[in-house]
């Protein structure tokens, strides 16, 4: 995984640990996904994500699963878990209107 810039290596953030919501570039489209931990040596080679569609406004809903080689992703931003609404039994993630409004 590549990352925007190197303060975000800085930020707490441990891929091993903590699954993280991102807007990130994966081969060549950006995407709001759902990182996940890092569960073996061998799944290093290839990283399993969550991808979500755009669907109104701060709304995104599930896609599809996707493995990508760490070479294929790189993280914009990482997004505050505070301004994240994931509801998980119906695939829907609602983002601040704060955090929509400073990506554009």
């Amino acid at each position: 995984i590549t990352f925007a810039t190197p303060s975000m290596l800085t930020q707490g953030f441990h891929l091993e640990t903590d699954p993280r919501f991102a807007f990130a570039r994966v081969k060549g489209d950006i995407c709001l996904v759902q990182l996940h931990p890092i569960q073996s040596e061998t799944s290093r080679e290839s990283l399993g994500i969550i991808v979500f569609r755009h669907e109104f406004v701060s709304i995104f809903r599930y896609s599809h699963d996707l493995r990508v080689s760490p070479e294929d992703i790189r993280v914009l931003e990482l997004l505050d878990e505070d301004r994240i609404r994931y509801e998980e039994d119906n695939g829907t993630v609602f983002l601040a209107k704060d955090l929509m409004a400073q990506l554009r």
